[in-house]
Order: C-alpha cells, then sequence, then structure tokens
C-alpha cells in the first residue's frame, strides 16, 4: 500500500514539473520555486524524465523535449476526433468563435478553432502571446489546478495585455475562484480590445486541464450570455460524458 502511495506521489511530483516547463529552458532552482519541491527531488525526477526523452537538459536549462511533444500531438488528436462533433454544435447553437484549448508552458494553446460565420466577427491574430490569466479558457483552466500550480504558472508579475487586464496576483486568485464555484471563466477585453469570451473547463480524469471557449466582439457578448451558458454547458457535458465510451 505505502509502495503505490509513493509511485502516486512520484508522478504527482513529476506532472507538476512538466506544467511549469515549455520550449523556453529554465533552471532547477525556477522549477523547484515553481512547484514548492525540494531541489534534490527536482534533480531527480529531471533526470527520470530524460531518461524518458520527455525533457532535454543542456548547459542552458531544462525544457520539454520532443517525446512530450509527440505524446501531446498524438493525445490532442485522439481527443479532437471524439469530441468534434460536440464543439461543431456548438458553433451551430452560437454562430460565434469557438475553440477547445489546453496549457502549454505558460500560455493557452488551441487545439481546435471553428471560426464564426457571421459579418463581423473574431479572428485571433497570430503570434499574440496568450497568457492564462488574461483569457476565459486561461481562467477556467487555472480553476481546475491547486493553488500552488496557479501561482507557479501566473507568476508574481501577470503580463498586462490591455488597459483591462488583471495584474494583481489577489484579484486574480480571487477571480479563479469565483470560477470554481460558477463553472464559467469571463474575459472582457482583457486579452484584447473589444473582444470578449466566456468559457467554461473540461475535466478529463487522467488528462491535462482543457477548456471550451466562444469569443465573440464587445458589442454582442452580454445580451447573449445566457445561449452562451447553455451551450457550453451542453458541449461540457456531451464531451465529459463521452469520455472513455468506445
Amino acid at each position: 500500500m505505502k509502495s503505490d502511495e509513493n509511485s502516486m506521489q512520484g508522478v504527482s511530483r513529476a506532472a507538476a514539473i512538466l506544467r511549469v516547463l515549455s520550449s523556453a529552458h529554465v533552471s532547477l532552482g525556477y522549477i523547484a520555486k515553481a512547484t514548492g519541491l525540494p531541489r534534490s527531488t527536482v534533480q531527480r525526477l529531471v533526470n527520470a524524465l530524460a531518461v524518458e526523452e520527455l525533457v532535454e537538459v543542456t548547459n542552458d536549462g531544462i525544457s520539454l523535449s520532443w517525446g512530450i511533444m509527440r505524446l501531446a500531438e498524438a493525445a490532442q488528436s485522439s481527443l479532437l476526433d471524439k469530441f468534434r462533433s460536440a464543439i461543431e454544435t456548438m458553433f451551430q447553437e452560437t454562430h460565434e468563435t469557438v475553440d477547445f484549448s489546453t496549457v502549454y508552458g505558460k500560455e493557452v494553446t488551441y487545439i481546435e478553432k471553428i471560426h464564426s460565420d457571421q459579418e463581423i466577427r473574431v479572428v485571433p491574430k497570430a503570434g499574440r502571446p496568450m497568457p492564462l490569466h488574461a483569457m476565459s479558457n486561461g481562467k477556467a483552466m487555472l480553476s481546475i489546478m491547486s493553488k500552488s500550480e496557479i501561482q507557479a504558472l501566473i507568476g508574481s508579475q501577470p503580463l498586462k495585455m490591455t488597459s483591462h487586464t488583471k495584474t494583481n496576483v489577489k484579484d486574480i486568485l480571487n477571480e479563479i475562484e469565483t470560477v470554481k464555484a460558477t463553472g464559467y471563466a469571463y474575459d472582457f477585453e482583457e486579452h484584447s480590445e473589444g473582444i470578449c469570451c466566456i468559457a467554461t473547463p473540461i475535466v478529463l480524469p487522467g488528462h491535462r486541464p482543457y477548456a471550451i471557449s466562444i469569443t465573440v466582439p464587445f458589442f454582442r457578448f452580454e445580451q447573449n450570455l445566457p445561449l452562451f451558458r447553455e451551450a457550453l454547458n451542453r458541449c461540457k457535458n456531451k464531451i465529459e460524458n463521452s469520455f472513455g465510451k468506445k
């Protein structure tokens, strides 16, 4: 029994390390501080992950390796095949830009996106930073993480994207608590001026955090929130209920 507990703790700690890594190189000290783990534990787990080619250790530091990228791509492709119909149904119900996303490093990354077919619509600008704290899908995914994981990902000086972006860590943590309580996260022009978004987390046991969201020009947002919440809730239920089914 004790051996099983130790194994589960080891997996949990390794997962915590992977969550704070990105394509950029970071130090052992950075990982230890971000995860709250002893430096010796981080060193041991990083060495084990490197053997499995899940992280890369160089003179510049530690980063995710090709092995984790290949696993992520395979998992995301498989998930998308299973959940695409639910996402397409959400689009048909709203005719707004909808997406299915996850966390990569400290940012949101899109797995699937369907653009609105309305005359005035939201089309994301390529290359723009996508910090978790400034986006509804990012906040939704943060809401299913522990407080230490959230703090490690948003950092002590969150990036300010617009005049509406919250950058006070306490304010961000309070908002995440509200998301946990309600199940919905919002972006009121916090990532891009004139654009609003609503999202909800997708919880798949044994998998990384995911979220689905609806992105809308600000002038169509608040009046359609009841419709958006209902569409998100139906899509979330379809995805989570179908998970694991053949």
